[in-house]
């Protein structure tokens, strides 16, 4: 019996040690594989290439510090049949902190980027939405914020400066039956 017992620890002390070099080997591999370029780093990362490729765990150095991406804007302006024009920001009417924020930030961003396949969509949809404005067109505005470096700041320069802004203003697209 206490051969059994022996042995039975002996097991846990073993599951133990290699429960415990995994979890070293892993965090060792999680700080190698983003690590800025070196000769060590180098050795180190052909040692762990096989197990970071294995679960996809390759990184850059930005996972340590990513970098920050600069402002998108999207607006848009209902014209109806007397010539009036509203300008309409989405994001005015959502919460920074809620999910839905992000999501409408990256949809009306694709929309911009891939107008000429989601822009005829989104129009009928504003349209509808804006159905007791009788509106006659929209035309869709992705504001773009350029990268401000720290000397620009240095200098008084502000992100909303116009050499810092690059306006994507669509033709207006008229809205379904109209």
């Amino acid at each position: 019996m206490s051969h059994f017992l022996a042995s039975k620890q002996a097991q846990r002390r073993l599951a133990y040690t290699a429960m415990s070099v995994l979890v070293a080997w892993h965090t060792l591999a999680m700080v190698v594989a983003p690590s800025p370029d070196s000769a060590i780093t180098r050795s180190a990362r052909t040692l762990f290439h096989p197990y970071l490729t294995l679960f996809g765990l390759e990184s850059e150095w930005g996972f340590f510090a990513p970098d920050i991406p600069t402002g998108f804007k999207f607006q848009y302006v209902v014209e109806d049949a007397a010539g009036t024009r509203r300008t309409f920001v989405p994001a005015d009417s959502l919460s920074i902190f809620r999910p839905t924020w992000i999501w409408f930030q990256d949809r009306y961003k694709l929309v911009m980027d891939y107008h000429k396949i989601f822009g005829t969509a989104t129009v009928a949809s504003l349209c509808e939405k804006h159905a007791a404005l009788n509106p006659l067109a929209i035309t869709l505005i992705g504001i773009n914020q350029k990268r401000l470096l720290s000397a620009d700041w240095l200098n008084g320069k502000r992100p909303l400066d116009p050499e810092f802004v690059e306006v994507n203003q669509l033709e207006p697209i008229r809205c379904p039956g109209k």
